[in-house]
């Protein structure tokens, strides 16, 4: 590619600044010789020791602005062009500049444009320069500025008096679609969006009443291929200038960007809102953590008391009240748990359409003889691995907030099917990875949610119902279940239309086929037992309450604090431990590092896990590690002795 050598005289305080013109106009093809001034006098003495192509002036500079720096120009060098080059520059100025005589302006943060800004400054002065010669030489420079207009990315269209197209550059065609002179003599309202012709009409009508004035503006307009196309466009009033006679429109396409822009806006809300989903999360699971361990103690407790009473005794109906609300508190917990993604997963390759019918006879009976319940079951379902029990949580859950949206009946659909979320699907969903999964919609005909209620639907203890009447942890469980195993949930709601949950769940890849549900567990024979049990919990009063549940069973229990007292107490115990039963998370040492740690001197221990919520030491991802025995607090003193003896008895 030829470059054309270009002496530039730079009016620039900054030399930062300085530098990316030189950059600018050396990548677009320029040999540049700068030269950089920021005061008058040097300015002066620049132009009289030689004759510069172009001259770029800054708007703002020490002592002077770049109106005085165009005035010693055009009384030193009156042909030397003039481009005005600036951080920022309002409607006003610009048109001040424009009068004065500078040949264009070009904003910093745009440094691309100012090759071709020189370029066209270079040529108007070369056209000037001939038109002063001869008319013939008018007529050529006119052709060669006419050429520079014609392929210039942005277009330039001009208007008349009625706001009828009388020019376009050949720009039109890959901008709009259509040939330069095939607008001709139509007005350009035609081309205007329906809903911004009033304000167009209005934009004109300012500018035909003020000739002086310089518009910015944003319009969407028709494609001649029928689609709409968002355009930046600057219009001037130059119908008194008789070289133009025009209301000239400069404008370029920016639909991509805009797209860009409101994808980018979209991207940033929804991560924001997952961000403070998160910070929920972790909140509700600290919380339920510490909870589960009061509740366990509350429970155990109670459980002891009620053995300790008759039948018979005028406290006891009080201590089963305080029982049943401690187990309704339990079931809080547990859903603040599977909000924040914290409980603990039994996952197996599963089909959901067995999900779907091992659960619709209770749905059924959950939503009432007023709602029908439709299923859409695919015939070829792909199987996922899952928590089956946890999805028919998500589908009761989901099943009771469209029943309570249908306060006068309706009809509820569950649709399941194979479907590949591609890029294009992503790209409107930055949170989902592209992939095979496997759909299950719930769909309602209930009253629907407007969209402020749609972007807090999974947030915990939202809810619309009236007081008393819901926990607004519902939705709140189901996104920790969806999210815990590794699938994406979307809702759609339309106001008086209705509502969609969508749970996508991925794909068991290596034809993998579902598993048959477990047998049914078998009843342990008794409760009692004469086994050594080492206790470590850093909770007093958990810790006691064990204690006491077992040994009323016939167990001896040894107990510790943290698992350093626990390897002392072990060591210091010479008959065998038969069981290990320890929380998992505890200050200084996990309880399975205590596990391990014992396990090569107690080769005939088991080892039971307790906690309000486990950490990454036995559970990966929330699903538990093979081998592992896990009880979750809160339990009641049934539950403890019933796995207690569960594990005991295990083959080894």
């Amino acid at each position: 590619m030829q470059r054309d050598a270009l002496r530039v005289l730079i009016v620039e305080d900054n030399e930062a600044d300085y530098e990316l013109m030189v950059h600018a106009l050396r990548r677009s093809g320029f040999v540049v010789t700068a030269t950089r001034v920021d005061r008058e006098p040097a300015l002066t003495d620049a132009l009289r020791s030689g004759s510069p192509d172009i001259v770029l002036s800054d708007h703002a500079l020490p002592r002077a602005n770049g109106l005085d720096v165009l005035h010693t120009i055009q009384r030193e060098q009156p042909m030397v062009p003039v481009l005005i080059v600036t951080g920022s520059i309002d409607e006003e100025t610009a048109a001040d500049y424009i009068k004065a005589g500078a040949a264009d302006y070009v904003v910093k943060q745009r440094l691309h444009r100012l090759g071709p800004a020189v370029r066209r400054a270079l040529a108007l002065k070369e056209a000037l320069r001939e038109a002063m010669d001869a008319e013939a030489a008018r007529e050529a420079s006119e052709q060669r500025f006419r050429s520079l207009i014609e392929y210039s990315s942005d277009v330039i269209t001009l208007l008349d008096a009625a706001g009828t197209i009388i020019y376009s550059t050949q720009s039109l065609k890959p901008t709009l679609g259509y040939a330069a002179g095939e607008m001709t003599g139509h007005s350009v309202l035609e081309l205007v969006h329906p809903d911004q012709q009033a304000a167009a009409a209005a934009l004109l009508g300012r500018l035909f009443g003020d000739p002086e004035e310089i518009v910015h503006t944003d319009l969407r307009v028709r494609h001649k291929d029928g689609s709409w196309r968002d355009l930046e466009a600057v219009i001037a009033n130059r119908l008194a200038d008789p070289s133009v006679r025009a209301l000239v429109v400069n404008y370029r396409d920016v639909t991509d960007r805009k797209q860009a822009e409101e994808s980018l806006r979209v991207a940033d809300e929804r991560l924001r809102a997952v961000q403070r989903m998160e910070a929920v999360g972790r909140l509700a699971a600290g919380i339920a953590h510490d909870f589960n361990n009061l509740l366990t103690a509350i429970l155990g407790s109670t459980d002891l008391l009620l053995e300790a009473l008759a039948p018979d005794h005028p406290a006891r109906e009080d201590a089963l009240e305080s029982r049943q609300a401690a187990l309704r508190a339990a079931d809080l917990t547990r859903q603040l748990l599977a909000f924040s993604r914290r409980q603990v997963l039994a996952p197996r390759v599963l089909d959901l359409n067995d999900v779907v019918r091992e659960v619709e006879r209770m749905l059924r009976r959950l939503i009432g003889e007023d709602v029908t319940l439709r299923t859409v079951l695919a015939a070829d379902l792909a199987p996922v691995r899952a928590d089956a029990t946890q999805l028919e949580q998500v589908l009761v859950n989901l099943a009771v907030n469209a029943r309570d949206a249908m306060p006068r009946g309706g009809a509820v659909t569950i649709e399941t099917a194979n479907v590949s979320l591609d890029g294009a699907y992503v790209a409107n969903q930055p949170l989902v990875a592209a992939g095979d999964y496997v759909m299950i919609a719930l769909s309602d005909t209930g009253t629907g949610m407007d969209a402020e209620t749609q972007a807090r639907v999974f947030e915990p203890f939202f809810t619309t119902k009236a007081r008393g009447k819901g926990t607004g942890l519902g939705l709140a469980t189901v996104y920790g279940i969806v999210k815990q195993s590794g699938g994406y949930i979307w809702v759609y709601s339309e106001l008086g239309i209705g509502t969609t949950f969508k749970v996508y769940l991925p794909r068991v890849a290596g034809g993998e086929v579902a598993e048959p549900r477990g047998a049914v567990p078998v009843t342990t024979p008794t409760l009692h037992g004469s086994e050594t049990i080492l206790v470590v919990e850093d909770q007093e009063e958990v810790r006691t309450l064990i204690r006491k549940i077992l040994e009323a069973r016939g167990y001896h229990v040894l107990t510790a604090a943290n698992g350093g007292a626990a390897l002392e107490t072990a060591a210091a115990h010479a008959g065998p431990i038969h069981l290990l039963l320890s929380d998992v998370v505890m200050p200084g040492m996990s309880g399975r590092e205590v596990s391990r740690l014992l396990s090569p001197t107690r080769l005939s221990m088991r080892t039971l896990y307790v906690s309000g919520y486990t950490d990454e030491s036995i559970v990966q991802h929330g699903v538990l590690e093979a081998g592992v025995e896990f009880l979750q607090k809160p339990f009641t003193a049934e539950g403890l002795l019933r796995r207690v003896r569960e594990v005991l008895d295990a083959s080894l």
